[in-house]
């Protein structure tokens, strides 16, 4: 057979959809779900159950495939909807990412925000489509990680996404016309952002001059098989904060003071668009490394450690969406 034509590596596109239900599997289309991904990657893994026998001779040991799975990983951004908190027009572009990554969204139309927060029940699932120079990666009842979710001066609001759940066959299809958001977020900078620290319970926030913002949700993905069931889930989360900013008084405060105490604080970074929409990335947590770094050529701190939920849980971390319009 006559071996088909060279492709380039760097075609290649997302359609990824959430499911209502979790029985209820979706296809996504590339025309309503096309996902911009910046980098994208995709392969597959399973478990190997190997045979160790005994033999008069060395050689390499046979093997049984098992627990499948495939994954989609990827940078993409984050910006605000149209119209935070609306009955229409409310969800980011980016909110698929986001629910089946074990986040649940909460509007408020009076507040005119979009705001996602972490769950540990009811998580979302999603399907997703991976076309890569003529292959079809069809990820099912997936499961979703984020890392470097960070809003850096110079930089815009970005993550990435790793999507893993259960796959049949690797097939063989044309890249399709996917359409994708055109919406080009808004680069960080001095006078569009503003980065608050507050010292719990009730402390003032402080306004501080930071670098940037970074969180890592650190959920633990994981392929689950029974007879009769099979699987993806969010078994474990141990989402990580760092803050890299400029030294501040130490009478305003003190990293070292509040490591020490186990003093658990609160931390946001807002990014605010023209047309007076924002992005906001906030935790709640506590000091557990202090580096001296130097940052642009001055003293800074990076600051990191974990995002703790208080007694009610679901609050060690969010992004937020919203209209600073009055």
């Amino acid at each position: 057979m006559a071996q088909p034509q060279l492709e380039p590596f760097k075609r290649r596109g997302l359609a990824l959809a959430v499911r209502a239900a979790a029985g209820s599997p979706v296809v996504p289309a590339p025309a309503t779900n096309g996902v911009l991904l910046f980098n994208g990657t995709s392969g597959t893994e399973f478990d190997k159950i190997e045979r160790p026998i005994d033999r008069p001779f060395l050689t390499g040991q046979p093997f049984a495939v098992g627990a499948r799975r495939a994954y989609i990983e990827g940078e993409f951004e984050l910006y605000p909807p149209t119209s935070p908190g609306g009955a229409a027009d409310s969800d980011p572009d980016c909110g698929v990412l986001l629910l089946p990554a074990g986040m649940t969204v909460v509007k408020d139309a009076t507040e005119k925000t979009t705001r996602y927060n972490p769950i540990s029940t009811n998580m979302a699932l999603s399907d997703a489509k991976f076309w890569h120079a003529g292959t079809l990666k069809h990820v099912q009842a997936a499961r979703h990680n984020l890392t470097s979710l960070a809003i850096t001066v110079g930089d815009r609001f970005k993550g990435n996404v790793r999507v893993q759940g259960d796959y049949e066959n690797i097939t063989e299809d044309a890249l399709p016309e996917i359409v994708l958001p055109t919406t080009v977020p808004t680069v960080a900078r001095a006078d569009n952002t503003v980065t608050k620290i507050a010292v719990l319970p009730g402390g003032a926030a402080l306004t501080v001059w930071a670098k940037s913002l970074s969180v890592d949700l650190g959920n633990t993905i994981t392929p689950k098989e029974y007879t009769s069931h099979k699987e993806t889930g969010i078994t474990d989360r141990a989402p990580t904060f760092t803050l890299r900013l400029a030294k501040t008084a130490l009478a305003d405060f003190n990293p070292w003071t509040l490591r020490d105490a186990a003093t658990p604080l609160s931390i946001s970074l807002r990014l605010t668009e023209q047309n007076k929409l924002y992005s906001e990335l906030g935790i709640r947590g506590q000091i557990d490394t202090i580096n001296e770094v130097e940052i642009d050529g001055d003293y800074g701190w990076e600051l990191s450690g974990p995002c703790v939920a208080s007694d009610a849980g679901g609050d060690e971390l969010y992004i937020e969406f919203g209209d600073s319009t009055p």
